[in-house]
């Protein structure tokens, strides 16, 4: 039994569990649940993968209900880390599929002094892959065990539960692709359908309350486009041009994946409308051109752009921070025996790459939350929002605070006395520390990886003494450390320019 928990894991044989979706949340918390013992049946509203490897999942599996699935994704150290210990055998299939480690100890910025091996090193490490490789490997781990089974291409319309002061969820309907409906009995129900899950109105319907919720917008567009080294060509070494960056107006990253594939994802903020001329291609290529660190990197003699769907350039907005409590006041359930996991309970703005790797800490605290309560699902509510709220949620209100700054860098929110000093500590202190000083670059891996959250990786003594230092050196070292932005009104002039577009039509070009 692969179950990692920090209490004698429960057995939930004969219990019949019902995951709603089937992404990476839903087979997640379907390991949780069938390795201690429960039948689980996932119902997903999208097609089987089609195809037999992980390059045709990639071109032909329709994912209709996951927006994202095929832009730039990261799966961190945290989450390889849950993968070594409870999964070695889908670890290890990734590896086999193309997937490779990702060690940023290994390349520190040339800016830092030799980095000194030291414990804990070797949980630094985050996993190089795209999300269709890495869903198809787990799909295909769940799919070869004999409590899993599928409904495939059906769409959750309600709960069925017995209604009470706590309604008690017994099953689901669902009705499938020729619209016939029936209902489907189950002990646990676990909703994972994502960001558009009908969660909250589900409850209402059976007569429970609708959960807590805080959203603030994330204020991002992303552009995303794929791109594979060509035969016999390796990656460019490491040099001081920078492969990641934030200048305020633009963000940018590369990011390496498996069989030779990477991907270079722009996000803009939407004070900056004119940016959403990078959905051209012509407009995406001259940027990554005028960026030095990514011009090696597509240059024709090194790797050839790799179309999506048909499509050059991959776009997503309307993303936001959303968190949803499933508990009252008191810790009691909304509605027995129905879990919420994944983005369907959190979900952050994709730039910070948490999804994936919240999504199996999630499924984990589910699972830990049935072994601390001897499978009694009404005290496994409470269990599972406090391991959230220590676990999940500090990360969550560091996404609504990097937006927040962000948005407030480019004018598009007020900014107190307080917020600009502490928006000035962080980028004019920790992030250039991060790059002179090891202590503050492991602090700030361990933040990015998730193995700590912010408030614990930055706010130690340690760590802010080092990086009060380098605020307090003022522009000059910054100025070597960081790189330089290019000017706003050239670049995107030229990059308005590239794709044909003149400024009076712009507005209805991207409208």
């Amino acid at each position: 039994m692969a179950v990692i928990s920090r209490y004698v894991p429960v057995d939930l044989e004969g219990r019949r569990a019902i995951v709603i979706g089937a992404g990476i949340a839903g087979l997640a918390s379907a390991l949780a649940l069938g390795e201690r013992g429960a039948e689980v049946l996932l119902v997903d509203a999208d097609a089987a993968p089609e195809g037999g490897s992980v390059e045709e999942a990639f071109g032909r599996w329709p994912r209709k209900k996951i927006p994202q699935f095929r832009h730039s994704h990261a799966f961190l150290a945290r989450l390889r880390n849950i993968l070594i210990a409870a999964y070695p055998d889908v670890y290890r299939r990734l590896l086999e599929e193309g997937a490779h480690e990702l060690r940023l100890l290994d390349f520190p910025p040339p800016t830092l002094r030799p980095m000194t091996p030291e414990p804990g090193d070797e949980q630094l490490a985050a996993i190089g892959c795209r999300r269709t490789t890495f869903e198809w490997v787990l799909e295909r781990h769940v799919a070869s065990k004999p409590w899993a089974s599928w409904r495939r291409g059906c769409h959750v319309t309600g709960l069925l539960a017995d209604r009470g002061a706590i309604p008690k969820v017994r099953g689901v309907r669902i009705r499938d692709g020729r619209g016939r409906e029936r209902t489907i009995s189950a002990d646990l129900v676990i909703d994972a359908s994502g960001r558009t899950s009908r969660a909250p109105q589900w409850l209402e319907a059976v007569g429970a309350a609708r959960p807590f919720e805080r959203r603030s917008s994330s204020a991002v567009l992303y552009y995303t486009r794929f791109y594979r080294l060509l035969p016999g060509v390796d990656y460019p070494p490491p040099s001081e041009e920078a492969t990641m960056a934030d200048f305020g107006w633009i963000k940018f990253a590369i990011f390496p994946a498996d069989r030779n594939v990477f991907s270079i994802t722009f996000a803009t903020h939407l004070a900056f409308p004119r940016l959403k001329v990078l959905a051209d291609a012509d407009a995406f290529t001259h940027l990554t051109f005028a960026l030095s660190g990514l011009a090696r990197y597509v240059d024709p003699a090194v790797a050839r752009p790799q179309p999506v769907d048909g499509r050059e350039v991959l776009a997503m907005g309307g993303l936001e921070n959303c968190l949803r409590r499933y508990v009252d006041d008191e810790g009691r359930p909304l509605a027995v025996g129905f879990f919420v996991i994944g983005d369907a309970a959190y979900h952050t703005n994709p730039l910070y790459g948490r999804g994936s790797t919240q999504a199996f800490m999630h499924a984990a605290l589910l699972g830990e939350a049935l072994d601390a309560t001897a499978g009694d699902p009404f005290r496994a509510a409470f269990f599972l929002n406090d391991g959230a709220q220590q676990e999940i949620e500090p990360f969550f209100r560091a996404s609504v605070a990097a937006d927040s700054e962000a948005s407030r860098r480019v004018g598009a929110e007020p900014s107190s006395a307080l917020a600009r000093a502490m928006d000035s500590f962080f980028q004019n202190g920790v992030l250039p520390a991060s790059r002179v000083d090891p202590v503050v670059f492991r602090a700030f891996l361990r933040m990015l990886y998730m193995i700590e959250p912010p408030e614990s990786a930055f706010f130690r003594p340690d760590v802010i003494g080092r990086s009060l230092a380098v605020w307090l050196r003022g522009t000059s070292l910054r100025s070597r450390v960081l790189p330089r932005a290019p000017d706003f009104e050239t670049t995107v002039g030229a990059l308005e320019r590239a794709a044909g577009v003149s400024r009076p039509d712009f507005a209805k070009t991207v409208a």
